[in-house]
């Protein structure tokens, strides 16, 4: 706007301080022109045409000057340019007011050449450097961009190659040692004297091959979502009183992540509330996903907490990875809830509902 007003400003001081050779609306015309100079980024060629009668004055400049300089930095096509820069040297070298008394001596006509040469090259050479340092720019930015991109996406796969090659590993170590466990408790349950320790020891074992299953999904990124919370909801069925399940469609990433948070929970009431009673909550609201367990306290008083444990912390990022809330803490009975609430795309809003799982 600075640089603006600053053209605009001396093309009516030009237009002011030339008025003695001009007429009366030649002079108002020349300020309008001058006034409309803003115009020429928008309109570069109709206001080159719309310049030219002023520079055919002898003595107004700027304005013809200032709208070839915009179509030297707008148009594309080099024919255009120096058809508007041969059209301003044409007008500026004709005496077009003293045609009749003009002396075409070399003197006068050598220093016209020279005077419309300089004002038709220069307004172009500054347009056209201006275009060509303003596409540099956007060149060298989109490859700023470009570069920024590719380190992005190596860095990317290097976690990538890093993850995978933990969880080779993970998976190495656990499923050996899972796949002993499950061993160990068949030959348990084989020399079980009572029928207690057998389906104790049957139990162990079918949770150590569910163990390496879940391992070996998580790998494969498989995890389990809904079609699994029936099951790990039938082995929790000592502990749980309700269940509502009216989950809907939803994508993967929230299926696995309303699953951990009943695992989680489940997991949690085992180890620091044994005995209580919990409630499983997994239900559509709206374009949301609410997933609570609930716990009440437990019959005897039990050792605080762990405080070292991730668990909450882990639920709390995938949560938040997905755009959802998560929240956890005592409820006023003494027991304990996790909630979350998990966002759902409007389109997959628009299913057909599934039938309402539920267990009082």
């Amino acid at each position: 706007m600075a640089v603006e007003g600053l053209v605009v400003a001396a093309a009516l001081a030009e237009a002011l301080a030339t008025r003695h050779w001009l007429t009366g609306w030649m002079v108002w015309i020349a300020s309008a022109v001058a006034v409309a100079l803003p115009l020429r980024r928008r309109f570069p060629r109709p206001f080159m045409l719309l310049a030219l009668p002023t520079l055919a004055t002898g003595v107004l400049w700027i304005p013809a000057m200032a709208a070839l300089h915009a179509v030297a930095a707008s148009e594309r096509r080099r024919i255009e340019v120096v058809a508007s820069a041969g059209a301003v040297a044409v007008v500026s070298f004709v005496p077009w007011q003293h045609m009749d008394d003009y002396s075409w001596s070399l003197p006068d006509v050598t220093l016209g050449i020279l005077l419309s040469g300089l004002l038709a090259v220069a307004p172009a050479a500054l347009g056209l450097l201006g275009r060509a340092r303003a596409e540099l720019a956007c060149r060298l930015a989109e490859l700023a961009l470009s570069r920024e991109r590719e380190r992005r996406y190596a860095a990317e796969q290097a976690t990538q190659r890093e993850r995978e090659r933990l969880a080779r590993d993970v998976h190495d170590t656990a499923a050996h040692h899972l796949s002993l466990i499950s061993l160990r408790c068949s030959g348990l349950a084989a020399a079980a004297d009572t029928v207690r320790y057998r389906e104790e020891a049957a139990a162990l074992g079918e949770l150590s091959r569910r163990a390496a299953t879940d391992l070996r999904r998580a790998i494969r990124h498989e995890g389990p979502g809904f079609a699994q919370l029936p099951e790990l909801l039938d082995a929790a069925r000592d502990l749980v009183d309700s269940v509502h399940l009216d989950p809907g469609d939803c994508a993967p990433a929230v299926q696995h992540a309303a699953y951990r948070i009943v695992q989680e929970g489940l997991t949690n009431i085992r180890r620091h509330a044994p005995g209580a009673r919990a409630r499983v909550t997994v239900r559509r609201t709206g374009h949301s996903l609410l997933v609570c367990v609930h716990n009440g306290p437990p019959p005897a008083a039990c050792a605080p907490p762990d405080p070292g444990g991730h668990g909450l912390t882990g639920l709390r990022t995938r949560a938040a990875a997905l755009g959802g809330t998560f929240t956890s803490g005592p409820t006023p009975e003494g027991g304990f809830a996790l909630a979350a609430t998990l966002p759902v795309p409007a389109a997959l809003c628009s299913g057909a509902e599934p039938p309402v799982m539920g267990r009082e």
